[in-house]
């Protein structure tokens, strides 16, 4: 079979854009931060699997104090404090509403509510989806958080931010 000049040009122009892609612009894309590596998907997958067993066991061994739809709106107060990176945050509500738990069947309740949320840097996305602990850890100061897990410490709650 011969391939005529047209389809062999084609062939070779296919060919180059996605050798330019997979060795020079996926990597730039990925060291910016553009996109995610393997790692950082593996890695991501092995969270959600682990949020998701947390979850699982710490409700089948304990009732939430509140009800799934109270957690829901808790969330969702939490996610309104928290989802405007840096402006118009309300972070002392924020923290407020974190520590509103009792147990740790409330955690696993409020986390499971929460979901995953967009963030926002001056209106525009920022990033990928975050689920609760992300948005906590990457908005509230570290001295918010060391007070949240101290209120869970003594509550006799397992999970730490």
């Amino acid at each position: 079979m011969k391939i005529d000049k047209t389809t062999r040009n084609s062939i070779l122009v296919i060919g180059g854009v996605a050798a330019g892609y997979f060795l020079v612009l996926k990597p730039l894309l990925v060291k910016l931060g553009l996109q995610k590596s393997a790692e950082e998907k593996e890695l991501e997958r092995q969270e959600a699997a682990a949020t998701a067993s947390y979850i699982r066991e710490t409700l089948r061994k304990q009732k939430p104090t509140k009800t799934a739809g109270e957690w829901a709106l808790i969330a969702g107060q939490i996610y309104e404090d928290l989802k405007y990176s840096a402006i118009d945050d309300n972070k002392d509500n924020a923290a407020l509403q974190v520590s509103r738990v009792q147990n740790d069947a409330d955690v696993a309740t409020l986390i499971q509510q929460f979901g995953k949320r967009q963030e926002y840097f001056f209106g525009l996305p920022l990033g990928d989806l975050k689920t609760l602990p992300q948005f906590v850890t990457s908005n509230l100061s570290a001295s918010k958080i060391v007070t949240i897990n101290d209120n869970y410490r003594r509550k006799g709650i397992k999970f730490r931010y």
